[in-house]
């Protein structure tokens, strides 16, 4: 019977694209055109039935039920609806989260991150030089917007903590700005101003000015960082900053790990693995293939790259993923190209690309490779926006 109603009522296909979206009923509207007549969209993730999808579909299901072909509209209709109400709600979680910390936080310095990528694996590395000197807090994972960091420190802040460790991310200018009237920084960092998110916030210009806010924002008299080349420097320069002994930064540094699927190498399938599928750019993709050339040298190995494109371009880097697809027939043994909407630009005429559906099948693929001789960079799947 659910399988019948997911045909005549594609609700939660729909809902979930409204959450891969992140409730943008603009960017949501622009999906369904691609998705109206599509069913069964669930494949690489599904639906998580949070507040507010619950009442959005409270809202939109009796307009479902009476017209269900016009599903995908009455959602995000609904969603349009429910905006202001959830805005103002994150707006009031922000508020009383930095008045807790004004209040409870005085005496905690505060180190934010910011950068278009390796803000994750700096916060880390710092946690990690800084923790045995000081009672230091880190807000973990990928919790980096404003509502996410307030939520945790209402629910998380020690009170005694002398460090806290906070990682910002911005889609809009303004968003930053949002994060540090909660958690003012005494030191700022910015690792990189880079190409994520351009389809987003428009022009390289704009992404440059939303993460300039690390500084516009900080505290008057904070630290100010943006010079250094790698994410080890960076996490070094603060140790520095916070007195850390050498022989505990020596220490330290032996121990240092990326964060899972940074970077990070692995053992999948009994091949060698470079994971890169957290998340890629432009930027972020030629540094992986020219770092998994290195290592598949001093392997005495070939080079796999196992990529479905790079997702979001603005139009000043749209070309990037053709750039892409020549960069990779340049440097590697073969590539297995998923079938996203984006293949087709990568894609050319050299016989080194093999076309897979999905992951799954490119690890079949594989199965005709010999492990001893081939090292595997893996790029990010992507999510079922980008498959048709």
């Amino acid at each position: 019977m659910s399988k019948i109603l997911s045909t005549i009522y594609p609700i939660a296909d729909f809902l979930y694209l409204l959450q891969l979206e992140e409730y943008e009923s603009k960017r949501y509207f622009n999906t369904i055109k691609r998705f109206w007549w599509r069913r069964n969209i669930q494949k690489r993730g599904k639906l998580v039935y949070t507040k507010r999808i619950n009442i959005t579909l409270a809202l939109a299901l009796p307009f479902c039920i009476t017209m269900p072909p016009f599903t995908p509209l009455w959602i995000w209709l609904s969603n349009s609806v429910l905006t202001p109400y959830f805005e103002r709600i994150k707006l009031n979680i922000q508020k009383n989260a930095a008045i807790h910390f004004n209040k409870y936080g005085k005496n905690t310095k505060v180190i934010a991150i910011a950068g278009s990528y390796g803000k994750t694996t700096v916060k880390n590395y710092i946690y990690e030089f800084v923790r045995y000197n000081y009672k230091t807090q880190i807000i973990p994972g990928n919790i980096n917007t404003p509502t996410g960091i307030a939520n945790w420190l209402l629910n998380n802040f020690d009170h005694s903590s002398e460090l806290l460790i906070v990682e910002v991310d911005t889609y809009f200018v303004g968003e930053i700005k949002r994060s540090l009237r909660i958690t003012p920084p005494d030191i700022a960092l910015l690792t990189n101003v880079g190409d994520q998110h351009l389809e987003r916030l428009g022009s390289k210009s704009n992404l440059k000015k939303a993460l300039l806010e690390i500084f516009d924002y900080a505290k008057p008299n904070a630290i100010k960082i943006c010079d250094k080349k790698t994410n080890l420097a960076y996490a070094l320069k603060v140790a520095k900053i916070l007195n850390i002994p050498n022989d505990i930064i020596k220490d330290t540094i032996t121990k240092l790990k990326k964060p899972d699927r940074r970077g990070d190498v692995k053992i999948i399938n009994k091949f060698k693995v470079i994971d890169q599928s957290y998340n890629i750019s432009g930027d972020t993709a030629k540094y992986g293939v020219d770092n998994a050339v290195k290592l598949a040298k001093l392997d005495k190995k070939g080079l796999i790259v196992i990529t479905a494109g790079i997702p979001e371009l603005g139009e000043e880097n749209k070309y990037a993923n053709k750039k892409l697809g020549k960069y990779l027939v340049k440097k590697v043994h073969k590539i297995i190209l998923l079938k996203s909407i984006l293949y087709t630009e990568v894609i050319n005429n050299s016989n080194k690309f093999i076309l897979a559906n999905n992951l799954n099948d490119a690890w079949k693929i594989l199965e005709e490779y010999d492990p001893k001789k081939y090292l595997i960079l893996l790029q990010p799947e992507l999510n079922d926006l980008y498959y048709e």
